[in-house]
C-alpha cells in the first residue's frame, strides 16, 4: 500500500486512572482538505473465476438502416450484429455502443448439404455411471457413438429355477466324479470339479478297551488287536493314524505296526522304533513290504482292498533287528483311526 503524507495536529492528554497510573490519550486533528483525500488502494484481491467463452460475432437479423437499430441492449449482448440493408454493412453492438462497418456483408453462399448422423456404436454396461456422446466424421456426414450407463436398480425378481452344477460353465467336466468324491475348486483351471476326499471315506476308530491286554515277552511280535472294516462297494487303500505304547529291553528295538489282511500282510502304518522303556509313539501311514518301503502311484495295487471284500487290520509291536530280550505292548491310551482312500 502506498504511503500518504498530510499535516495534522496531535493533542496528547495525561490522566491518571483509578489506581493512580498515568494514561496517555492521543487525539489527531486534520484539516478539511486532508480529511477529504481518497484512501489509497488496497492489495489486489483473488482472481475471479473464468467466464464462459463467447463467440466474437453473432448475427441476429437484418435492419433497414441506423434508425432501425434495436434498443435495450446491455453488456450481455456484446458481439451481436445486424445486417444493414441500406449500405450492405454490419452494425455490431460492443456492449456499450454501436460500431458500423459499411459493405462488410458479402453475397449469400450456396445452401449447405443436409447434415446426416449415423449411429456407429452404442455401449451399455452395468458398471457405466456417466453417459457420453461422441461425434466424429467430416462435414455434414457425422458419426455418433453413445455410451449408456445402467439405470437405477429395479426390484428383486422371482427366484430362478434350480440348475445342474455340472452344466455350469464354471464346472470342469473333464474330471468325472469318482467314489466318495467331493465338490472342490481347482485353482489351476479356475473351475469347480469333482475331487477325491482329502482322507477318503471314514473314519473308523478304536481306542484303549478295544485292544488286547498288556504283554511283555521275548518274542518277534506281540499282537495288540485285529479290527475289521465291512465290505465297501469300491477298491480302496487304508490310511491309518494312531498312538501305541510299546517298549523293548535295553539293546532291543521295537516298533508298532498295522498290517493289512493278516499277521504277515502288507504294512500300512508304523511308529518309530524305540528301546529301553515304555514310549507312547504316534502311528502314521507307511506302506512297506516287510522292511522295504513301496513307491506308490494312484493306480498301484499295493495294500489295497478289493471292492465287496472285508478288510482286517492287525495291530502289533514287532522286534526290529537281531537283539535278544523282551518287547512289550500296552493298551493304555492306544488308538487307531482309519480312512478308506478310494482307488480309481
Amino acid at each position: 500500500m502506498a504511503d500518504i503524507t498530510f499535516p495534522a495536529h496531535i493533542t496528547i492528554k495525561r490522566v491518571p486512572d483509578v489506581d493512580g497510573l498515568p494514561v496517555l490519550t492521543a487525539q489527531t486533528t486534520v484539516s478539511d482538505g486532508s480529511a477529504n483525500l481518497d484512501l489509497p488502494p488496497g492489495p489486489p484481491g483473488e482472481p475471479g473465476r473464468q467466464g464462459r467463452p463467447r463467440t466474437t460475432f453473432r448475427k441476429m437479423g437484418e435492419i433497414a438502416n441506423a434508425a432501425a437499430r434495436p434498443t435495450g441492449l446491455g453488456p450481455e449482448d456484446r458481439g451481436s450484429w445486424w445486417h444493414r440493408l441500406d449500405d450492405n454493412g454490419m452494425d455490431v453492438w460492443t456492449g456499450t455502443e454501436w460500431r458500423h462497418s459499411p459493405d462488410a456483408v458479402g453475397p449469400r453462399g450456396p445452401v449447405a448439404a443436409p447434415t446426416t448422423i449415423t449411429v456407429t456404436k452404442t455401449e451399455r454396461g452395468e458398471n457405466f455411471t456417466v453417459p457420453a456422446v461422441e461425434f466424429s466424421g467430416t462435414g455434414a456426414d457425422q458419426k455418433l457413438k453413445v455410451t449408456v450407463p445402467a439405470g437405477p436398480r429395479g426390484p428383486k425378481g422371482p427366484p430362478g429355477a434350480s440348475g445342474q452344477i455340472t452344466e455350469s460353465p464354471d464346472y470342469d467336466k473333464v474330471r468325472t466324479p469318482g467314489v466318495g468324491s467331493v465338490f472342490a475348486y481347482d485353482r489351476s483351471s479356475r473351475k469347480f470339479r469333482s475331487s477325491a476326499a482329502p482322507l477318503g471315506l471314514g473314519p473308523w476308530s478304536w481306542y484303549q478297551e478295544d485292544f488286547g491286554t498288556e504283554r511283555q515277552e521275548n518274542a518277534g511280535r506281540i499282537e495288540g488287536g485285529t479290527f475289521t472294516i465291512a465290505p465297501l462297494p469300491f477298491r480302496w487303500r487304508p490310511v491309518v493314524y494312531g498312538h501305541i505304547y510299546s517298549r523293548g529291553d535295553a539293546g532291543v528295538s521295537a516298533e508298532a505296526t498295522v498290517r493289512l489282511h493278516h499277521s504277515q500282510g502288507e504294512i500300512v502304518a508304523t511308529s518309530i522304533a524305540c528301546s529301553g522303556a515304555w514310549v507312547y509313539m504316534p502311528v502314521v501311514p507307511c506302506y512297506r513290504d516287510g522292511t522295504t518301503s513301496k513307491v506308490l502311484s494312484p493306480t498301484s495295487d499295493f495294500a489295497t482292498v478289493p471292492a465287496g471284500a472285508p478288510a482286517n487290520l492287525i495291530v502289533a509291536v514287532e522286534r526290529v533287528g537281531d537283539g535278544n530280550g523282551n518287547i512289550g505292548f500296552s493298551p493304555s491310551r492306544a488308538s487307531i483311526v482309519v480312512f478308506a482312500e478310494p482307488i480309481e
